[in-house]
């Protein structure tokens, strides 16, 4: 396949590991919930590799695999901690297209970084994804929800920031520095269960009384769903001259599938003006895409 069908297929998986999250989240403790759902998808992966019989991956994994893929970790970690926080109390049908915005902020970095210079098309995209991102604190303010002011969504903001930041590092792992996916995710995916494990003990060290977690069985496929649109995600991006701006953004097109679903499942509101809102953030990522 060429990189933009591994990365479509990227987009499906990452739409329904988005309603997972919702539903393992809503009013739940964020850590034990990342930290529980990161656990299976570890050992889904692993599983999943000795299937196929790619566990002689292991032997790929060599000290710049450990330290590039624990560097990724701990920019991934952070951008789900602060993803889930926003997801306890926002609306899935706003929260989900805030960290949809996140390619636009790829763009903008790739630009010094990498040189992917946009075109007037792309430009013009760019333009239409932000204003999408404005249109949604329009939504917003009729559900009560002041976009300045409240901490779920600069919660949302600082996760779409770090995504952006993950995929910019990606880049760098698979075509600057060129490793192998397997061996990265095969670190990824154990690294993450470290820094959860660890947040989670400081987290309880310093308030015994953190907020109450109760299992839910959409918990296992959060990390299943995950690990597999990442897995789709990296080996789309290692693919040579894969732009990770446009990558990122055709993988953000999940949000249509999450929008519709989560509305239904979720019983949202006012669904009609952040509509608007998505349709300006859709066209926006196929300009750029077009572009």
């Amino acid at each position: 396949m060429n990189w933009t069908s591994w990365i479509l297929a990227s987009a499906v998986f990452l739409a329904l590991y988005d309603l997972a999250k919702k539903a393992s989240v809503r009013d739940n403790a964020v850590l034990p919930t990342l930290l529980m759902s990161t656990c299976f998808g570890c050992a889904a992966y692993v599983a999943a590799m000795a299937l196929s019989g790619r566990l002689g991956a292991a032997a790929e994994v060599t000290r710049e695999v450990v330290a590039l893929s624990a560097v990724k970790c701990a920019i991934v970690g952070t951008s789900w901690v602060f993803t889930f926080r926003a997801l306890r109390t926002l609306p899935i049908s706003i929260a989900t297209p805030i960290r949809a915005s996140a390619p636009a902020l790829v763009f903008l970095i790739a630009l010094f970084l990498y040189g992917e210079r946009p075109s007037l098309v792309q430009a013009a995209g760019m333009a239409a994804v932000f204003a999408g991102y404005f249109a949604f604190s329009w939504a917003g303010r009729h559900e009560g929800i002041d976009f300045f002011r409240n901490r779920a969504v600069w919660c949302a903001v600082a996760g779409a920031f770090f995504s952006a930041l993950s995929a910019i590092w990606d880049k760098y792992i698979f075509q600057v520095r060129g490793l192998p996916v397997d061996a990265v995710q095969l670190v990824f995916q154990a690294g993450l269960v470290v820094f959860y494990a660890v947040a989670l003990a400081a987290g309880r060290a310093v308030s015994a009384c953190g907020p109450h977690f109760e299992w839910r069985w959409s918990i296992p496929f959060v990390g299943i769903l995950l690990a597999a649109a990442d897995w789709l995600y990296f080996n789309g991006l290692a693919c040579p001259g894969a732009p990770v701006s446009a990558a990122s953004l055709m993988r953000r097109f999940s949000v249509v599938i999450t929008f519709v679903l989560g509305a239904r499942f979720f019983h949202e509101t006012n669904l009609a003006r952040k509509a608007v809102a998505l349709a300006a953030i859709v066209a926006g990522v196929a300009l750029i895409c077009l572009g």
